[in-house]
Formats: structure tokens, sequence, C-alpha cells
């Protein structure tokens, strides 16, 4: 057996666009496929807010059933960025997503569909079991808003962080 090199894994992960059979649902986040720098305001634990400039990259995955990207912002995180897969169900017609972030560490998991709006909303748990938001708003081909709310005591969601992101 030949032992692969590196790149052979990345080939294998990428894909050159939707899987044609589901392109049109895929396209709910395949819109985002590409480049775009971000302003990013996050609260941090002392409940001070902090804002820095970074990168978001959207890309094709898996057999193009998959939106696979990898969030940058060096400020907040150092060098280490996290990376989120959205992953097309096609028997129930929501996306299965997983956040992480090495790191940190951290990771959510949620479900997104269609906010009716033309956006995204992604609703599921954060790392220690408390009920997550996450919507994308304002889509154009050009930029977007996104939020993070994370559920309180009190179960309701608070905003802990968002970008304006505009295609590089």
């Amino acid at each position: 057996m030949a032992v692969s090199s590196p790149d052979s894994m990345l080939e294998l992960l990428s894909a050159d666009g939707p899987d044609p059979e589901h392109a049109d649902a895929l396209m709910l986040y395949g819109r985002l496929v590409g480049n775009w720098t971000i302003s990013n305001r996050y609260r941090f634990p002392d409940g001070q807010w902090r804002t820095a400039a970074g990168e978001w990259r959207f890309g094709w995955a898996l057999g193009g059933r998959v939106v696979q990207d990898v969030l940058f912002c060096p400020e907040f995180h150092g060098r280490y960025p996290g990376t989120t897969v959205r992953m097309y169900d096609v028997n129930t017609g929501l996306w299965q997503i997983t956040w992480f972030s090495p790191k940190l560490p951290s990771y959510f998991s949620q479900t997104g569909r269609p906010d009716g709006d033309g956006g995204m909303i992604q609703e599921g748990t954060d790392p220690d079991g408390r009920r997550s938001r996450w919507t994308f708003t304002d889509v154009t081909p050009a930029s977007f808003h996104w939020q993070g709310f994370s559920a309180g005591p009190d179960g309701e969601f608070a905003l802990f962080q968002e970008m304006h992101a505009t295609r590089a």
C-alpha cells in the first residue's frame, strides 16, 4: 500500500461545488463560499466587549454536501482558528452543524435552516449544555451580519458575539 501525501487528504476533503442532485438546497450556505473580511465584536468573560478584524473562509467539502468554514481572528485567539462543518441532511432538509476550536477548547452542535427572511438560523447547545442560537441576516452576495446568542439561566437569549462580513 502506498503512503499518501498530506495533500491527498485535502484533495479528498475539498469539492469544486455543490452536489448537483441537491444544488438548490445546498445554496442556503453555499452562497457564502469564498473569502470574507470581518469585524468581530465579542463579549469576554469579564463582560467587556472587544472588537477585532479577522477572516472567514467558506468552501465546499465532502462531495459538495458540506460547507466548511475557517474563522480566523488572531487578536482574540492567537494563530489558532476555529472551523464549522455544515452538512446538508437530504432526509430531513436540515443542516447538521458542528463548530469547534481546539485551542480554546470549545464546540457547539446545532441544526440549521432558512429563517424565512433570506437568512439562516442555527440552534443547538454550547459546551456547557446551554441553548445556543446563531443567525445570518442581511445576506447579500457582498455582505452579511452574523450574531451568536447563548441562553442564560432564565432561558432568555443574550448576544455574546457579532460579526459584519464583507466579501474579500
